[in-house]
């Protein structure tokens, strides 16, 4: 007899754990500038899908118009991002990372990824491909609009 399956609340759990445990061992975000939670996310989100408008920004970090345009001023004043004219729309402003933005990023994606090295090393390559595509399809379906 199979064990039940995990509920949603183990499955968190888990996650937390071992997101924790990355964090701990890469130096978490204490290690660097001081920034909130808010400046990190528009760190993130920057360079996973820069340069952005506010508004995109704003939906993308899950937050108000305001918070994220704080998060960007902090960011500029940190030397990590920049306005600057859009290129689709010379009236727009677009944000992006600054040189020194992309260098934080890299410095601590690649801290993480030696962190987590250990880990992926102790599954199998097809164990490996499977847990990609199972995070892939879970961040899929919480980016998908809720059902009726």
């Amino acid at each position: 007899m199979t064990a039940p399956a995990p509920d949603t609340t183990a499955i968190l759990a888990q996650l937390g754990r071992l997101l924790r445990r990355l964090t701990r061992l890469t130096g978490g975000a204490d290690d660097g500038p001081a920034m909130t939670a808010s400046q990190r996310i528009a760190l993130v989100e920057l360079h996973e899908d820069g340069p952005l408008r506010l508004v995109e920004l704003a939906d993308r970090m899950g937050t108000s118009t305001p918070t994220a345009s704080r998060a960007v001023d902090a960011l500029e004043h940190l030397g990590l991002a920049k306005r600057a004219p859009s290129p689709a729309d010379r009236r727009a402003l677009s944000i992006e990372l600054t040189e020194a933005g992309r260098s934080l990023i890299a410095e601590r994606y690649a801290r993480a990824d030696k962190a987590f090295a250990p880990a992926a090393r102790a599954l199998s390559a097809d164990d490996r491909r499977t847990l990609f595509e199972l995070l892939e399809r879970m961040a899929a379906a919480l980016d998908a609009p809720p059902r009726a």
